[in-house]
């Protein structure tokens, strides 16, 4: 199966193209190869345009993959897509490019910008039948999924980088890597926020409707640290993504390959959204505070 790269202006794309692409690589995930991409970036993001000549040249020297600039002619070389720029302003405008030709397409985080894009997302996933799926790779770390599997958990401490990004506002950007792994453990279902600023980090407590809390501390500086520490009844679990074996992106791409492959996510679009709508309440208390 043949896919298509959509920009090539992140870290994500020499990461994907590698696991997918390079069968040396220990962690190689099997089934597709990233094939033809189109080399877009923008212009008035420097973390896109800055980078965007160095990922150009490994992509598509190292790796072969072919640049192509018109749609269609791409379209119609590939079975399914990536929009993996870095830039989530644009991408509600290349899945409307793309979403007509009923191939399923992975949109890289944050998969829009607003809940008024994911509605718009949702109704053209609807009208033209075309499989989508959206996820922060962090989800599919395996100590996260083994988590996952456990059901009495009761509250939990996050915490990784949340550095920002003026054009994605928040934790547009950042910060949704850890709402991702709040939401994959404890649900959506938030009650109640509250956000306290401190000189390195952010504290935020959520609450949920089912009496279980978390506390995420989004800190200001990057780096690759995050983890969590969770509660239940009998136990105290201990995650630290960093120190894992298996990187989290070949987690992430094993569940995009099978969703290519049968179009259903393994992520809802229900629960997509339900992330964007809990970054903007998050981003409303940032803004208040």
């Amino acid at each position: 199966m043949n896919i298509g790269l959509i920009g090539l202006d992140t870290s994500h794309s020499e990461i994907f193209t590698r696991l997918l692409n390079d069968s040396s690589d220990p962690h190689h995930v099997k089934g597709v190869r990233i094939s033809h991409a189109i080399p877009t970036f923008s212009k008035d993001l420097p973390i896109s345009a800055d980078r965007f000549p160095q990922y150009f040249e490994l992509v598509t020297t190292k790796y072969g993959v072919v640049p192509v600039d018109d749609v269609d002619e791409f379209m119609n070389l590939v079975d399914a897509v990536i929009i993996g720029t870095v830039d989530g302003r644009n991408h509600l405008d290349w899945y409307k490019k793309v979403v007509g030709y009923g191939k399923p397409v992975f949109i890289d985080k944050p998969i829009v910008m607003s809940s008024t894009e994911m509605k718009e997302v949702i109704k053209l996933s609807k009208g033209f039948n075309t499989s989508v799926m959206s996820s922060s790779s962090l989800r599919f770390s395996e100590s996260v999924m083994t988590a996952a599997s456990n059901k009495d958990l009761l509250s939990g401490y996050f915490f990784g980088p949340t550095p920002l990004q003026e054009q994605m506002p928040g934790y547009f950007w950042y910060g949704i890597h850890l709402v991702e792994m709040v939401v994959t453990l404890f649900g959506t279902a938030v009650d109640h926020m509250e956000l306290k600023v401190l000189p390195d980090c952010e504290q935020l407590h959520l609450t949920f409707s089912n009496g279980n809390h978390v506390i995420i501390r989004g800190e200001n500086a990057w780096h690759n640290r995050f983890g969590a520490v969770l509660h239940s009844k009998e136990h105290v679990h201990t995650l630290k993504l960093w120190e894992e074996e298996k990187p989290y992106y070949a987690g992430l791409l094993e569940h995009v390959v099978k969703f290519f492959e049968t179009g259903v996510t393994p992520v809802s679009l229900k629960e997509t959204a339900n992330i964007i709508h809990i970054i903007e309440r998050i981003n409303q208390l940032k803004e208040n505070s």
